[in-house]
């Protein structure tokens, strides 16, 4: 699991979240229980780097509107974006 710290939610990322008639909730417990969603072999090897050594996590998921969402951490401090 993911330490998550504080979490910032951008709101365009929230409005674009509820119009989606999603939660934001749903896609942060994915991120901080390591599902980091619809990301690439790099990615995923920079998140792996990351989570040993420190540094950001990203996490990519695609809203029911089909829309993606970002969300980026790094231990302290977990960001939901749109990108």
């Amino acid at each position: 699991m993911i330490d998550l710290g504080q979490i910032i939610i951008h709101p365009d990322a929230e409005h674009a979240v509820v119009q989606a008639n999603q939660k934001v909730e749903e896609f942060v417990d994915r991120f901080h229980l390591g599902d980091f969603g619809d990301i690439d072999a790099e990615t995923r090897q920079f998140n792996e780097d990351a989570l040993r050594d420190g540094g950001d996590v990203l996490g990519c998921y695609e809203m029911c509107s089909g829309l993606p969402l970002w969300i980026i951490g790094d231990g302290k401090t977990t960001v939901v974006l749109l990108p």
